[in-house]
């Protein structure tokens, strides 16, 4: 039987459609030329989405701690850690005979800045001691994400809006990672120790966990997780910008000294935090559904025009040409 033409023009309205409906979506993206000639390509940043890479990019952060060149620095980290334990409890009594040299409270001293209905919204430092602990006590990490929130929406930058979806996503897979661990290790903060070293229970209960806290949640530090991951992730996205790691080292160093002098943290609990903090930021920096492209440095051009001066006193100009 023969098609009629109405037959064969529906056909082939038909494959067109399919055609669109079937076609892969063009990409989206912009490309950002840093000064040294590389490139990073952001493709279109979508909050939910980056958030939902969540445990894709976890997998990832697992399974590039486990790859073949990173073994030394895993060793590097169970070898520090088991070291650290051993001087714990020196290290914490040293560094409060320091802070209290120093006159760096051991006490928390931070108070309510702002009240909502009689609960405290704000909490935030009154000296120098309480300064150094509110570096990792959430607020700053919060804060960069509305920068880079508010600047990519400003200006719909979009390596801005990335780096935003990505420090929410790296605050709630760093959280969940860490209080897996605490909860599976159950170390006693020196603040609450009943021993030198402290404690370790390891498994507690959730309602053990939940209503003593300081008893279980020691190892590792989240609070350096976090951190870490935020200075990480700014890093990876903003590479030009020298002054992040040198500022954030600092920032970590007064926040770690702290931590140990007001009793929250042992010593030990730092590296395994720190390594937590920099394998999720490196996931989330390079993984996930709208991660960047980093592109390679461009060469400089192998020909060159200079200014030419002969020794007659002629003026003009030379092409140089670098084989």
């Amino acid at each position: 039987m023969e098609a009629g033409p109405g037959l064969m023009r529906n056909a082939v309205i038909s494959a067109c459609l399919l055609s669109v409906l079937c076609a892969p979506a063009a990409a989206q993206t912009r490309t950002y030329t840093l000064k040294d000639g590389s490139t990073l390509e952001y493709a279109k940043p979508g909050l939910w989405r980056t958030i939902g890479a969540g445990p894709s990019d976890w997998g990832l952060a697992v399974k590039q701690s486990f790859q073949k060149e990173n073994l030394p620095w895993l060793a590097a980290i169970g070898a520090s850690t088991v070291l650290l334990i051993k001087y714990d409890q020196e290290i914490y009594e040293e560094t409060q005979r320091v802070g209290k040299r120093l006159n760096i409270s051991r006490v928390d001293k931070t108070k309510t800045y702002l009240k909502v209905g009689g609960v405290s919204i704000f909490r935030g430092p009154s000296d120098l001691g309480s300064a150094f602990y509110f570096i990792g006590d959430g607020w700053v990490n919060l804060g960069l994400f509305g920068y880079f929130e508010a600047a990519g929406w400003l200006k719909d930058d979009w390596r801005a809006a990335q780096t935003g979806h990505q420090l929410a996503e790296g605050l709630l897979v760093t959280g969940f990672t860490t209080q897996v661990m605490k909860r599976v290790t159950g170390r006693e903060t020196p603040r609450a120790a009943t021993a030198d070293r402290g404690v370790w229970r390891m498994f507690p209960s959730f309602k053990d966990f939940q209503a003593h806290r300081t008893r279980y949640d020691a190892f590792p530090s989240g609070h350096l997780a976090t951190c870490v991951m935020t200075m990480t992730v700014i890093a990876e996205n903003y590479p030009e910008k020298k002054f992040v790691k040198p500022v954030g080292y600092a920032l970590l160093a007064a926040l770690s000294f702290q931590m140990v002098n007001n009793g929250v943290h042992w010593a030990s609990d730092y590296p395994l935090g720190w390594a937590v903090g920099y394998g999720i930021g490196k996931a989330i920096a390079r993984g996930g559904k709208t991660a960047a492209k980093r592109g390679a440095p461009v060469a400089p051009s192998a020909v060159r025009f200079a200014p030419y001066l002969s020794p007659e006193g002629a003026v003009g100009g030379a092409l140089a040409y670098k084989f």
